[in-house]
């Protein structure tokens, strides 16, 4: 228990450290998490491929096949096409930080009387609320540049990554 709440609180602190920087430079934060999810979706997409190609039903061969190709496209199209600055990163980023959100509330519920509680709820919604900005395109300012929206990400997830570390550590202490 003590060893998951250190890795967290980890986690949390490089996580916040790591917003600061992308918020202090947001093309350079751009442009890495363009060149890691396009990486990402690369070997994902190989992964799934050599599954397909092991799997013995036809269905499965076909459905993991299927996913693989639409990784192996987008992480081209995000590593060297048109699209690496453009709408499809927006949207996945956009989906991405909507999933965060709610991940967050949801993970926020046992924590509800812990002081750090509005910690936690306000890291899952700044989330949401920075999803709603990727997707709708308001304020312009913000959401023109995915840098500066993914070092906010970066502070709020760490912020809740620390604040449930500290929780899961106090609860190890009271047993």
């Amino acid at each position: 228990m003590m060893k998951n709440s250190m890795t967290r609180m980890l986690v949390g602190v490089l996580s916040v450290i790591a917003g600061i920087l992308a918020v202090l430079n947001p093309l350079s934060a751009s442009i890495a998490a363009t060149t890691l999810a396009g990486w990402a979706l690369l070997i994902v997409g190989l992964l799934q491929g050599y599954s397909a190609w092991q799997s013995t039903g036809v269905k499965v061969r076909i459905g993991t096949g299927l996913g693989a190709a639409a990784a192996l496209v987008m992480g081209l199209l995000l590593l060297f096409g048109s699209f690496a600055e453009g709408s499809l990163l927006r949207n996945l980023l956009g989906l991405l930080l909507l999933f965060s959100g709610a991940a967050k509330l949801w993970f926020a519920r046992p924590l509800r009387h812990d002081p750090l509680f509005p910690v936690v709820i306000g890291a899952g919604v700044v989330s949401l609320l920075l999803g709603a900005v990727v997707f709708t395109g308001i304020p312009a300012f913000l959401a023109a540049n995915l840098g500066r929206v993914l070092g906010i990400e970066l502070i709020a997830n760490g912020a809740a990554l620390v604040v449930m570390s500290m929780a899961q550590r106090g609860s190890a202490t009271t047993r």
